[in-house]
């Protein structure tokens, strides 16, 4: 007895950059309808999501201002948030689809793991979802490559004392201007980084939870997370990839967020995570090792990042339709599988 083709899901697009894009045009290729698209006030908005989204045609569907678009009767099965990191943020995109009884994932970073970044909001959300019998989660490429990645490099181990995570990633690849870069403190002395309060960025505060969220899925109780956030300085002048211009021995090319989270069972586990501007040679990659038995090394060198954000992001989609009402964490789902098309 063969199983019933599920029908294809209905996509709402929230925040039509860099990822919203993404995941438009991979939904198009699949024949997963889209069913509307909203964006902040802007030039975008107005316009038809195929050629903002680089499709080549239009699609029909308008772009939308958020804020004063209606979202009572969107016919749709999950909305992608892609606008910011910060819960506190992207709350009102969360409510308006949750209200509407749309499920949410979100591409924002404090999302994996709500609990750990913002308690209240997350209490919030998950009564929101609950009651209009949809899920939120949070999703994007730390599934693969950091929380899942994680998760698995504990499996075989009898005995746990310690868990090591870092990684370097590459802002270049990240934002598209120099300016959209000082977010994380590039360009700046390292005095300037610190006057501008970079040292209290909240989206550090996200960080923190990679291992939070790993530890608590093995079955851990997390006690507390120590957090500092530095900025990166070389000690030799660094080229410039926007403007091809020197930037200065002692600039700050970047953010270091590093510390150590503590379990009531007494586990730990140390994290230092860069966002920075790439040395000649360096290649951009995730890095776990426990401390147990067995002693065991992961290491994930991250080629396209751009196009594996995108990618888990869209394989959650069927997951978190599926999934209990409420937030779920992406650990509760199981690890992601391939959408690829097979062979016939």
């Amino acid at each position: 007895m063969t199983t019933p083709k599920q029908p294809p899901p209905r996509i709402v697009i929230y925040g039509t950059g860099q990822y919203g894009c993404h995941i438009a045009k991979l939904a198009t290729e699949r024949g997963w309808p889209i069913v509307a698209a909203f964006n902040r006030a802007g030039h975008k908005v107005g316009q038809d999501l195929g050629p903002v989204a680089g499709l080549g045609r239009e699609l029909g569907v308008i772009i939308q201002d958020c804020d004063t678009a209606s979202y009572a009767d969107l016919d749709a099965d999950i909305g992608i948030v892609t606008v910011s990191n910060l819960l506190s943020v992207n709350f009102s995109a969360h409510q308006r689809l949750l209200g509407a009884g749309i499920n949410v994932l979100c591409h924002g970073s404090e999302s994996y793991y709500p609990y750990g970044c913002d308690p209240t909001i997350a209490a919030r959300l998950n009564t929101l979802a609950k009651q209009n019998k949809v899920s939120f989660s949070g999703g994007g490429i730390w599934d693969m490559s950091r929380i899942w990645s994680g998760i698995l490099l504990l499996g075989p181990c009898t005995q746990i004392k310690s868990l090591e995570h870092s990684s370097i990633t590459d802002v270049y690849g990240q934002v598209s201007s120099f300016e959209q870069a000082a977010f994380v403190g590039i360009g700046i002395s390292e005095a300037t980084f610190y006057e501008r309060g970079l040292h209290k960025a909240p989206f550090g505060n996200s960080y923190k939870t990679i291992c939070e969220h790993v530890l608590s899925a093995v079955g851990y109780t997390v006690s507390r997370s120590e957090v500092s956030i530095a900025p990166v300085l070389y000690d030799r002048p660094i080229t410039n990839p926007w403007s091809n211009e020197a930037i200065p021995a002692g600039t700050s090319v970047g953010t270091r967020i590093s510390g150590t989270t503590h379990t009531e069972e007494g586990v730990s586990a140390h994290f230092n995570i860069e966002l920075r501007l790439f040395k000649d040679g360096e290649e951009e990659h995730v890095y776990w090792a426990v401390d147990g038995s067995p002693r065991n090394e992961l290491r994930n060198n991250r080629k396209d990042s751009d196009l594996t954000t995108a990618g888990c992001l869209f394989n959650r989609i069927p997951d978190v339709i599926n999934a209990k009402p409420g937030i779920v964490l992406i650990s509760e789902m199981g690890p992601l599988r391939s959408s690829a098309p097979h062979q016939q």
